[in-house]
């Protein structure tokens, strides 16, 4: 039954009904969560995100259950319904008690103040140095859900905007999968088994005027990163590092979390040339790593990406919601805006570009009423009612679809009016994964110890691919363009992206749904392939001509090493490795302070007061370094290991027990 009260968002105004079995709860701890779990109306019960959790029950059991945990005499908690959109219970909305909302432009502060504590709303934070875009919290007196007070303020005249802040549920865009340059068909292709020539990027052909530079940053956004993995680290590889999970500067994977997802993109957009393993797109590019657990609400989505603006040039994200209608909020809309126009550390603008997804959807469809698709766990499902992928038809977004080794469209990649280009993967068939279609899969880095991997054992994995690897792939391409010309604005690189493509087609009609959009209209675009399959090395030679490379500039060293500022922290350790490891020991250091440090002469000493001496390096602000360790060991009974500047003093001491040293050439992580 439709209610009276809508769901605001990224300037729609959408329809609802209650979702009959299912509502959100909001717990203080994993005790009172757990003791929530066994009343047994609870048929499920599952976080969506820190203290939200979503809970299944049946229909007739649904209000009397949500009255009965608002009454609880010992923990009373806070329920509210989910929602959906009106006939399309396959979408569905989970509310926090959180709004975001916007003042009218010169609304002082007193009226702002006023309005808030009229509606009893708890100020949080503020988005902008006007304090015009705030976040804001539902109390007790409030008298209203979140949604319903969204309402009543989207209508006052002092408000531009106000939005419930939703929880947003992603997907990684995978294919899950139960010295090595020459296997890395999607970099370059000779024709070969289910292998044409022209397949890949032409990467060498850009390689030869640039290999990127370390002054042009591509932010991943994923699930957790193997830093100590010897293909996404090097002098100056890695920047501002972020982890949204642990809310520290490490963002490892761990098996606990089930990651395994953000190792094998990073290494398809900037896998360092080191003479060993695979190579990336941008392999001299530098590499900022951010982890979040692929679940995130508007207000931490809004701080990730603030994040990456700050520090990167170009920002890859393999992940976007399943084939609903998940429409982005206002908050986060104007942000991807901004971003492109202004981010960066240049100011330039980022190119921001999002995986299409894995569904063989539209990533935009308002007139759909029946779509038939297949959850990663939950089999196959139903959305009858109109989907939109938010974040992949933004117009500033760079929407990547995927194309196979024989250059024909993969199967399970989404498609419509909002891609803007493709690139290489792999083929499977996202509706029956039984089947066995033609295509290889895409060659990249991969988690061996902490994390899951795609290849058990492995560094490396053959097993790659969904638009989660086309999308590194693009984004490693637009590194190349910007590093070719870092004057360029993020407008600009994407223009020299979508203008130096190759016009794959593919006149088959699609397996599963007959459609035939793999050819080009009068405006250059494809349904599948939007202005077509990324080229690198025509790219890079449209931005130089007969230009080369700018060159590298080296900063001037000064004579004395500079005084080692606070923030400089031991992360990561590998100790006493065993087999083809043995001599590999090394540790991590991590500068997480505003200053570049000088670290000549400094030292590192073990349990035993054995020493390494470090040699002329510069650690800039933010940056990562691994070093190798040559006459100290790290026993695998546990020890000491601490770092002195070149002044003697202590600088970071960290201590690892045997039981964390157990784990022969795994990195332990402080």
């Amino acid at each position: 039954m439709p209610l009276d009260y809508f769901l605001y968002r990224g300037g729609e105004k959408i329809a609802l009904e209650k979702t009959p079995e299912y509502f959100t709860v909001m717990l203080p701890s994993n005790a009172v969560a757990r003791e929530m779990a066994q009343q047994p109306e609870v048929q499920e019960m599952k976080r969506v995100f820190h203290h939200v959790y979503k809970i299944r029950t049946r229909a007739y059991e649904r209000d009397n259950l949500m009255d009965r945990m608002r009454h609880n005499q010992l923990t009373p908690a806070i329920c509210h319904h989910a929602y959906c959109p009106v006939g399309d219970p396959a979408t569905r909305y989970y509310i926090t008690d959180r709004i975001v909302l916007c003042f009218r432009e010169g609304l002082g502060g007193e009226e702002k103040a006023a309005l808030l504590g009229r509606h009893h709303l708890h100020f949080l934070r503020a988005y902008d140095a006007e304090e015009r875009r705030c976040l804001v919290q539902v109390t007790a007196k409030t008298g209203q859900n979140p949604l319903k007070v969204s309402n009543t303020l989207q209508e006052l005249a002092e408000i531009d905007y106000a939005e419930p802040n939703l929880v947003n549920r992603f997907a990684p865009f995978y294919r899950p999968a139960d010295d090595l340059y020459p296997n890395q068909w999607h970099l370059s292709s000779e024709a070969g088994l289910e292998l044409v020539a022209d397949a890949g990027v032409d990467a060498p052909a850009a390689w030869e005027r640039t290999r990127g530079s370390r002054s042009i940053t591509v932010a991943v956004i994923d699930d957790g990163f193997d830093l100590g993995h010897p293909d996404l680290s090097g002098v100056d590889k890695i920047v501002a590092p972020l982890d949204f999970v642990d809310r520290d500067r490490v963002p490892f994977p761990t098996q606990e979390s089930g990651d395994y997802h953000g190792t094998p993109c990073a290494g398809v957009a900037i896998g360092e040339e080191n003479g060993i393993g695979i190579v990336g797109a941008a392999p001299e590019c530098s590499f900022q790593p951010i982890r979040f657990p692929l679940t995130a609400d508007d207000n931490l989505l809004y701080d990730i990406f603030e994040g990456a603006g700050q520090n990167s040039e170009v920002i890859s994200c393999s992940w976007g919601p399943v084939p609903v209608y998940a429409p982005i909020s206002t908050l986060l809309y104007d942000q991807i805006s901004r971003l492109h126009r202004s981010g960066g550390p240049g100011g330039n603008g980022c190119v921001i570009l999002f995986a299409a997804g894995n569904y063989n959807a539209p990533v935009r469809d308002l007139d759909n009423t029946s779509f038939v698709w297949r959850h990663p766990t939950q089999g196959l499902k139903t959305t009858t009612g109109p989907i939109l992928n938010g974040y992949a038809a933004h117009p500033d977004v760079v929407t990547v679809s995927a194309s196979t080794s024989l250059n024909r469209k993969s199967l399970y990649s989404n498609w419509g009016e909002d891609v803007t280009v493709c690139a290489p993967s792999d083929n499977w068939n996202p509706v029956n994964p039984q089947e066995r279609l033609p295509g290889r899969g895409i060659w990249t880095t991969d988690n061996e110890g902490e994390g899951y991997g795609f290849t058990p054992g492995s560094r490396y994995t053959s097993m790659f691919g969904g638009t989660s690897s086309a999308c590194p792939l693009a984004a490693g391409v637009v590194a190349l363009i910007r590093s070719a010309d870092p004057s360029l604005t993020a407008a600009e690189a994407v223009e020299v992206l979508i203008q130096n493509t190759d016009k794959i087609t593919d006149r088959t009609p699609d397996d599963i749904l007959g459609l035939e959009l793999g050819t080009y209209g009068s405006d250059g675009r494809s349904g599948w392939f939007g202005y077509g399959k990324v080229n690198a090395g025509k790219a890079v030679a449209a931005v130089l001509g007969d230009r080369p490379a700018p060159p590298v500039e080296e900063e001037e060293e000064e004579e004395q090493p500079a005084a080692a500022p606070r923030g400089i922290y031991i992360i990561a350790a590998l100790a006493n490795p065993e087999g083809p490891e043995v001599g590999e020991e090394r540790i991590m250091l991590l500068n997480a302070s505003d200053q570049d440090v000088n670290l000549d002469n400094w030292e590192i000493k073990d349990s035993q007061g054995r020493t390494d001496r470090m040699s002329s390096y510069w650690l800039r602000a933010g940056g990562v370094v691994r070093i190798r360790l040559s006459r100290i060991r790290l026993l695998n009974s546990g020890g000491v290991i601490t770092v002195f500047d070149a002044e003697g003093d202590e600088v970071a001491r960290v201590e690892y027990s045997e039981a964390q040293a157990a784990r022969e050439g795994w990195w332990i992580k402080f």
